[in-house]
């Protein structure tokens, strides 16, 4: 194993969770894990009459407590469908208001309809979005966060590379990581540079997976780290699902930032991994990007 993974470890507290990274790299459903399964698993058994934006927005505003809740999830999920029909203008400023008036309501209203204005990938809905990030519920703030990100709003950088260093909550600190490489705005560039030594394993993970979608190789070192198995062996709460998960997100970042240090890693993956699946992934990586550099470069 590389000195500089080694390191890493070494310096590195073992007891964080490592929960997230996957949803890091592709663009994540509105359903982040936040809300927890609970609340899924419920919907699951309410049958819904109607998948009309203009319907659901409405139960939300004039429907019972869970009414209002279940409503804003469905939005959030009609929403979320790439094949949706376009917003009207007035549809939209309907929602904005929804969304400012939610905030004495169950914290789950608030935070489905953050989700679904996230889910329309449209930065109208910013600066309502912006205002989320004061919210004293942490799951509605991060809600925020999230949709923040969905937009890809690069006002949001200032104000959540803020959050990062005024929360001690690792879930938050970990959005605003995600988000702040969902946005793509270079002006994060240097918040994200300093969160890849953070003690926490997931936050320097996705803070260098936020650098690489920006062309930015400066957490090259803990990609290389990504694409290796004995170095994720090293974190004992991650399971083998997590961890195939963990080395296709970084096989698929290699793919997007080049950089020759990855190219002995992906070389073992192509050749002895024991998942078919990221055997394949990571040929592919080196046909594709390294095809034309040697293994000893």
């Amino acid at each position: 194993m590389e000195p500089e993974i080694k390191n890493d470890i070494d310096k590195k507290s073992e007891n964080s969770r490592i929960y997230v990274l996957f949803y890091s790299f592709f663009l994540i459903p509105f359903m982040i894990a936040v809300f927890g399964a609970v609340f899924f698993l419920l919907f699951k058994f309410v049958t819904y009459e109607t998948n009309d934006v203009e319907d659901l927005l409405n139960q939300v505003k004039i429907g019972s407590a869970s009414k209002r809740w279940q409503s804003a999830f469905e939005l959030a999920k009609v929403l979320n469908n790439p094949d949706a029909e376009p917003l009207t203008g007035s549809f939209k400023s309907q929602l904005i208001s929804a969304y400012e008036k939610s905030i004495h309501d169950d914290p789950l209203v608030r935070s489905y309809l953050a989700m679904a204005m996230g889910a329309t990938t449209d930065t109208i809905f910013g600066k309502v979005l912006l205002s989320g990030l004061n919210d004293e519920s942490l799951e509605t703030r991060i809600a925020a966060i999230q949709a923040l990100g969905m937009i890809k709003y690069n006002l949001a950088v200032e104000p959540i590379s803020k959050l990062i260093q005024n929360t001690d909550t690792q879930a938050e600190r970990l959005t605003c990581t995600i988000s702040l490489g969902m946005i793509g705005d270079e002006t994060a560039i240097p918040q994200l540079k300093k969160l890849l030594d953070d003690d926490e394993a997931n936050i320097r993970w996705d803070s260098a997976i936020a650098l690489a979608k920006m062309n930015d190789n400066s957490g090259a070192h803990i990609i290389e780290g990504l694409l290796d198995r004995d170095y994720l062996k090293q974190f004992k709460q991650i399971d083998p699902t997590e961890e195939k998960k963990v080395i296709m997100v970084a096989i698929k970042t290699s793919s997007i930032l080049f950089d020759k240090r990855f190219i002995s890693k992906l070389n073992l993956l192509a050749e002895n991994d024991k998942d078919l699946s990221v055997r394949n992934a990571a040929m592919k990586v080196l046909e594709k990007n390294y095809s034309n550099i040697g293994t000893n470069n």
